[in-house]
């Protein structure tokens, strides 16, 4: 086994250049499962991720040292109107560090679609099929089965029983899991099988280097190909520049920066873009939320958790498109103190102070929404600005935000079927509300614009999309660029629709395969 080679940007004293057969420009699901296999392979690889490297030894349960040490912009990053709050992971292992484990394959609607309209043949179901099975047995995914769920998520159960509606157990990415709840945070024992913990460490045993707080810049190309990446040394943060720069001269470029920062490190190398399509396309899974008071203790800080979730609204009037709303799947998020504060706060003073009192009692249902099946949404566009700057524009229309309302009164019913003595909708003015018949008027006549509604999202994806035509994709099915012929895009920006499914397994999976066909093609 080799001595692990990692460099940390932030305590650099010069200017560092490296010499790779494959760069790699991120280390989360996309970029960290590609590692492994190009190492695997044989090939000398370079990793380069934006945050810190930070293990059990660093994280917090703190949330406000976890979320700056962890999240793009601590957390608060948000979209160009500020619509909607994005969470990205920002530090070694990317998202899979920060997740809450949940895992699904991408469903089959969604593969089939992609076969039919983006003419991507090696997404089929059956294609797929090994791939799903292959990340599975190495990242230890499987049905959660620490029984019974925490409150927290028992209540979508119950709520789902009593109105007829299906539920399911979720699976997760963990071994050795002790319900701490706080896999949001950082795990603080290592039970989390993300990037961190499976496919970096057995890279850099192999022979890869990591380099962490150095933001890619510039992809260095001559309109054919690319001879490296230049980047940037950054702060502990992973915000502000040092002064140090770092080159990688590489046979091979991947970029796996997510679908914020993929797009982004193209349009500002001026990576030739036949298709016009970087950086548009980019999808969200918008995230309506609804809190309430249950009459039992709920402690949703504690547990797994997202272990429960509900198909039942998943397709709206039986339709995967053209349907009159978006379809969604029906999930928890944990009640974290600063969160839930950030969420509930109705003004200084003893409103928000009364409500924080019931915090054990507090539960928390989602609605995930999954976009860009409609010809007629607008999804979001990635614009660039100075050395580094990045961010999402994505229009809140009156299609979007019809689906948000209705979403919000349907997980509001489920809360109630539950048991709930009263719902707080997440929006700028809400209020407890204390029946069924209280919401939909109050959700009749509240004010629905910009910023009135607290939406958000923890998955983008798109902005590179994939696709069998060269005049309507950045990349091939495989994930190589259309016009730099030994540069790469593996991650999630380059699904040509959302999932509707938490993404980590399907960026895996597309790793998984696009990974060993680019490992095959340079061994």
């Amino acid at each position: 086994m080799n001595e692990r080679k990692t460099y940390n940007g932030s305590t650099l004293d010069n200017d560092l250049t490296l010499e790779c057969d494959v760069v790699i420009v991120g280390t989360g699901a996309g970029g960290g499962y590609t590692a492994e296999i190009l190492t695997n392979a044989g090939l000398r690889v370079v990793m380069l991720e934006k945050g810190g490297h930070n293990t059990p030894k660093t994280f917090s349960q703190n949330e406000g040292e976890a979320y700056p040490m962890l999240y793009m912009d601590g957390g608060q990053q948000r979209t160009k109107d500020k619509g909607f709050i994005v969470f990205q992971g920002r530090s070694v292992g990317g998202g899979t560090t920060v997740n809450w484990t949940t895992s699904f394959r991408t469903p089959e609607l969604t593969l089939k679609h992609w076969v039919d309209k983006y003419g991507v043949k090696t997404f089929a179901p059956e294609t797929m099929a090994p791939h799903f099975e292959a990340v599975e047995k190495r990242l230890d995914i499987h049905t959660w089965e620490m029984l019974p769920p925490n409150a927290n998520n028992q209540a979508i159960a119950k709520g789902c029983e009593k109105l007829g509606y299906e539920w399911h157990l979720t699976k997760r990415n963990v071994n050795g899991c002790a319900n701490t709840g706080l896999c949001g945070l950082g795990c603080p024992i290592n039970a989390k099988k993300g990037m961190l913990v499976t496919t970096i460490p057995s890279a850099l045993d192999k022979g890869a280097v990591l380099v962490s707080c150095a933001e890619a810049v510039q992809i260095v190309h001559d309109g054919k190909r690319t001879t490296g990446v230049e980047a940037l040394a950054m702060d502990k943060f992973g915000n502000t520049p040092t002064g140090r720069r770092i080159r990688v001269n590489a046979k091979h470029v991947v970029v796996s920066a997510g679908a914020i920062r993929s797009p982004a490190l193209l349009m500002r190398s001026k990576v030739p873009d036949p298709s016009g399509m970087t950086g548009k396309r980019t999808f969200l899974h918008p995230v309506s939320l609804s809190l309430a008071k249950m009459p039992d203790e709920v402690a949703g800080f504690r547990g797994a958790p997202q272990s429960v979730y509900s198909d039942h609204f998943w397709l709206p009037e039986g339709k995967l498109f053209g349907a009159a709303r978006l379809g969604y799947k029906v999930e928890t998020a944990p009640v974290f103190p600063i969160f839930t504060a950030a969420l509930v706060d109705k003004g200084f003073g003893p409103t928000s102070a009364a409500l924080m009192k019931q915090f054990p009692f507090l539960q928390m249902a989602i609605a995930l929404h999954r976009d860009g099946y409609n010809d007629h949404e607008k999804c979001g566009t990635v614009e660039i600005s100075g050395d580094i700057g990045a961010s999402l524009d994505y229009p809140i229309d009156d299609y979007l935000m019809n689906s948000l309302v209705k979403s919000m009164l349907e997980i509001m019913e489920i809360q109630f079927a539950a048991g709930a003595e009263f719902v707080i909708p997440m929006h700028i003015d809400g209020m407890p509300l204390k029946s069924m018949a209280e919401a939909k008027t109050w959700m009749s006549s509240a004010p629905m614009g910009l910023m009135r509604m607290l939406a958000g999202s923890a998955h983008v994806m798109g902005g590179c999309q994939m696709g069998g035509d060269a005049k309507t994709s950045v990349v091939d099915e495989w994930g190589r660029h259309r016009a730099i012929e030994n540069l790469s895009v593996i991650d999630g920006s380059v699904f040509p629709t959302s999932l509707g499914v938490n993404p980590q397994e399907s960026i895996y999976a597309t790793a998984s395969k696009n990974g060993a066909a680019l490992a095959k093609a340079l061994a």
